[in-house]
């Protein structure tokens, strides 16, 4: 699998923001402390001050800006900090598509679109 290949290659990073989605699902404190030691072995990325510019440039280049219907506000930072570190966004969200569409982010599905959990 393609996650598995970059983390033994040590080119699986995550952001702030993924790794704070990534915890939310936690179900107990002792979970959450588990799977931060475990997402804490990859590497990070910042939001730096380039990346925080890319998210108003992502913002402008969706069709109709920023307004309903567009990508959530975290999707966008996630983007943002992928772009700013020309790196490619790994994910199972259709938001990601979008973005790429309208920014050229470099992105991959995880899996095939459609045939996970949820269906995005």
């Amino acid at each position: 699998m393609r996650i598995e290949t970059l983390r033994g290659s040590q080119r699986l990073f995550l952001c702030a923001v993924t790794m704070s989605e990534m915890l939310y699902s936690a179900a107990t404190a002792e979970e959450l402390r588990a799977d931060h030691e475990v997402l804490g072995r990859l590497g990070a990325l910042h939001i730096d001050p380039t990346a925080e510019e890319h998210v108003v440039e992502i913002m402008r280049s969706l069709p109709g800006g920023s307004r309903n219907g567009a990508p959530a506000i975290p999707r966008m930072f996630v983007a943002a900090v992928a772009r700013s570190n020309g790196a490619t966004v790994l994910h199972y969200d259709k938001d990601f598509e979008v973005i790429a569409d309208a920014s050229g982010l470099s992105h991959e599905w995880v899996i095939p679109r459609g045939t996970g959990q949820g269906h995005h």
